[in-house]
């Protein structure tokens, strides 16, 4: 019986995937290089037993109000990762907080997540996957990075999965599910996590967002309206608001040059801000905006349009981003977009760059679904792309399986110091 393990990680040479009880499902030798890049590797069903998820379900209902007031008021117990980028510009950080690691060791993978918006089941499917194929390989505690949007489109189970990242994060997961303590966590935030806000002086006593659907926030006004005690219903919210304001909006993994943001990058006029030597425009609330709400597009470039936050960004623009981090972003992962298949490779205007979309939960019809979750895995010189199938036993390659394997990306030319703001703009000032 051969592991499917085995023939993904290259430890075997046959073609044919063999599944305990099931029909073997075969992948023309042809392709088996792709198919370790493109290859589904777990099943929702699989990596989701009844008893164990309905276990883990009670379990964090039973201890939203514990995790979230450990959360909210004991700061010893959280995290306090950091990972600095210091970009080739004038200012400081953009990527620091819980969700950034310090003690990352060079070559380390790591595992990102798009967005999951309340979907815990897939979730806990893909991270079940991730330990496995990390155990597989010889890592305890692998790297899992989740880039934003956890909140919303899933009423009640938005909440479960918030408790279970913080537990997570505070290593407070009990000994049945203690793998899980194991991942060390980041996070990105998204538009929807940090739309969610509370004003404890405020005469309604209600939680507010600034996006919608407001899944998250309406369940929580639900609830406040329905009992007593209300200054303990606030504090799985309040708990969400204080991680998220220490959460980075943008993480860059300089091993592998990747960036990692919910939304887009800086467009071109805070770029031009950041060359002109203005202090601390990386830290400032327009470039966070822009990684949170922007949309990439496939396309040259995109005029500039600041009278809505999610406007879209162009190649140009993002290799102008590029310059001033002295040409090292080699790869760009995101979320935000949920697109059509779950992921989306941006080729067309990125050639030399693996510029990707990807969705992590499972959407209905009326976001263009239904479609099945998916997630990637970095290392330094790739990135692989894997999706979570629903059905049972069945290995699936993507549209790419049956062609030849994309070339590998080209390295991009450091640059010290970029020397002028991008030409293509008006009113561009040259570097002081």
């Amino acid at each position: 019986m051969l592991n499917f393990f085995d023939i993904l990680f290259g430890k075997k040479d046959s073609a044919t995937l063999v599944y305990t009880g099931k029909s073997p499902a075969v992948i023309d030798t042809t392709t088996l290089a792709t198919a370790k890049t493109h290859a589904i590797v777990g099943s929702i069903e699989t990596n989701i037993h009844n008893t164990k998820y309905s276990d883990l379900v009670a379990w964090a209902k039973a201890h939203e109000f514990e995790i979230a007031q450990t959360a909210l008021n004991d700061t010893a117990n959280m995290p306090k990762h950091h990972l600095m980028l210091r970009p080739a510009c004038k200012g400081g950080c953009f990527a620091h907080g819980p969700g950034c690691f310090g003690n990352m060791l060079p070559g380390e993978e790591v595992y990102v997540l798009g967005d999951t918006h309340g979907d815990f089941e897939s979730m806990v499917a893909i991270l079940d996957t991730i330990l496995e194929t990390a155990k597989y390989k010889g890592v305890e505690e692998p790297i899992v990075y989740m880039l934003g949007d956890i909140l919303d489109r899933n009423t009640e189970t938005c909440m479960i999965e918030s408790v279970f990242i913080l537990a997570i994060l505070q290593k407070a997961l009990p000994e049945q599910f203690a793998q899980y303590n194991k991942i060390r966590l980041g996070i990105v935030k998204g538009d929807h996590d940090i739309g969610l806000s509370y004003n404890a002086m405020s005469t309604t006593n209600k939680f507010s967002t600034a996006v919608k659907p407001a899944d998250y926030c309406d369940w929580l006004n639900d609830r406040l309206a329905k009992n007593s005690y209300k200054e303990t219903y606030t504090y799985i919210g309040r708990a969400w608001i204080r991680l998220m304001a220490e959460c980075p909006s943008a993480a860059f993994l300089a091993d592998s040059g990747t960036l990692l943001s919910h939304g887009g990058v800086p467009r071109v006029d805070l770029q031009q801000r950041m060359t002109s030597g203005e202090p601390y425009v990386m830290q400032s609330k327009e470039v966070a905006q822009d990684f949170e709400w922007c949309r990439m597009v496939d396309a040259k470039n995109k005029l500039l349009n600041r009278s809505s936050k999610t406007s879209e960004v162009g190649f140009q623009e993002f290799e102008s981003f590029n310059a001033l981090m002295g040409g090292k972003i080699r790869k760009f992962i995101f979320g935000h977009q949920h697109p059509a298949k779950g992921f989306m490779r941006f080729d067309k205007n990125y050639a030399g760059y693996d510029v990707i979309c990807i969705s992590s939960f499972r959407k209905d019809d009326t976001l263009g679904g239904p479609t099945i979750p998916y997630f990637c895995k970095i290392d330094k010189n790739d990135v692989n792309v894997y999706s979570m199938c629903p059905a049972k036993y069945i290995i699936r390659l993507e549209e790419r399986s049956t062609t030849t394997p994309p070339a590998a990306a080209k390295p991009v030319a450091p640059v010290a110091k970029p020397t002028v703001a991008p030409t293509y703009a008006a009113g561009a000032h040259a570097t002081k």
